[in-house]
């Protein structure tokens, strides 16, 4: 009813949530006063895990990021998580503590791992297991000290998030996004709902077969897809040729240093026209190709989205996306998705965080 309505409003407005903009005219009748969400009272904070570095952001209620803070390297030493929480609590501190503080309502954390849907909590991850991530609650730790609400989510599921809405699935009610990073795993929305599964472990795809051949793959600290065509890969398939003596223009690149090859570096040896690092890149796209076939087969998506750290690699359409995209289309027999790279980037993940907490 109108009564009950207008009741709900007064306390939002009261509360600080909405507040009213300018009457607006109408052709008939008493002139309405527009709501709008109050995006300047209160905020969030997305932070990401998932990646080669920590990165957080502190966002607004529209979800416009207000500060970003990249931290130190996400690493599998001793001093990791110690390191970690200490520069988690200091951006929270900062942003509660001083005379410009922010009134923080909740936090989001995105991280590489299956997530148990009902109590948030990690079930397992092959990143960083050193930290011994089922011992290690960050949520307790935050709110415990700051009494602040703190939610978990798998990363690919939070850039799913993301790039659903500011990125390029903003047009689309179905997509899929795929994270593909020292792992590999993707998040899925159907019909603008994004899709956990009954154990919260929907979309690991790093774990994909190629073929009924490889079905003795020993899972250890990675899926058979993510072992062959995750970033970290690319690197250590070029190190594992060059000791066998192949010829490449990379080691000249990196002047006979082979602690000193990256991804990206591989990727221009292709883009200039190198046999070893082409194979390299070939081999990667045919492998990824089937997960992300398999993936359209069963979900039937408007969009897939390639992101992750993926997205700094050079000459990325033409290496990986214009490729895929036609191996996907010589192997769907109906019409395919849109195959795009992310337009968020390295912010995919706080940008699904920020949206995350301020939607819970």
């Amino acid at each position: 009813s109108a009564p009950a309505v207008s009741r709900a409003i007064e306390k939002l407005i009261e509360k600080g949530y909405v507040v009213e903009t300018e009457r607006v005219k109408t052709k008939m009748g008493k002139r309405p006063i527009p709501l709008i969400i109050n995006k300047n009272n209160f905020f969030v904070i997305g932070i990401d895990l998932g990646k080669e570095r920590l990165k957080m952001a502190l966002a607004d209620m529209g979800g416009e990021i207000i500060e970003k803070y990249t931290g130190s390297k996400i690493s599998k030493d001793s001093d990791a998580r110690e390191r970690t929480v200490s520069e988690v609590k200091e951006f929270i501190k900062k942003h509660t503590d001083n005379k410009n503080s922010h009134n923080i309502k909740a936090i989001c954390i995105g991280v590489p791992a299956a997530i148990d849907a009902k109590r948030e909590r990690v079930v397992s991850t092959s990143h960083y297991r050193d930290w011994e991530w089922k011992d290690f609650n960050l949520k307790n730790i935050i709110t415990s000290e700051f009494g602040i609400p703190v939610f978990v989510e798998n990363d690919a599921n939070l850039s799913a998030i993301g790039e659903k809405q500011y990125g390029e699935g903003k047009k689309y009610s179905s997509m899929v996004y795929v994270e593909i990073s020292s792992g590999i795993g993707a998040g899925i929305i159907i019909d603008n709902k994004l899709i956990k599964g009954s154990g919260g472990t929907a979309g690991e795809i790093g774990f994909t077969v190629s073929s009924s051949k490889k079905l003795d793959f020993k899972i250890k600290d990675e899926g058979f897809l993510e072992a062959h065509s995750s970033v970290r890969n690319i690197r250590g398939k070029a190190i594992e040729e060059i000791k066998k003596g192949k010829k490449t223009i990379i080691t000249d690149m990196v002047k006979n240093d082979i602690k000193k090859i990256t991804p990206y570096i591989v990727c221009e040896a292709a883009v200039m026209g190198d046999k070893l690092a082409n194979s390299i890149i070939t081999d990667m796209v045919e492998i990824l190709s089937v997960g992300i076939i398999n993936l359209i087969l069963i979900v039937n998506p408007q969009l897939v989205v390639l992101g992750g750290d993926f997205f700094n690699l050079p000459e990325v359409s033409k290496l990986f996306i214009k490729p895929v995209t036609e191996k996907v289309r010589r192997c769907v027999p109906f019409v395919i998705p849109e195959i795009r790279v992310s337009s968020l980037g390295e912010d995919t993940c706080i940008r699904g965080a920020s949206f995350n907490a301020i939607e819970s």
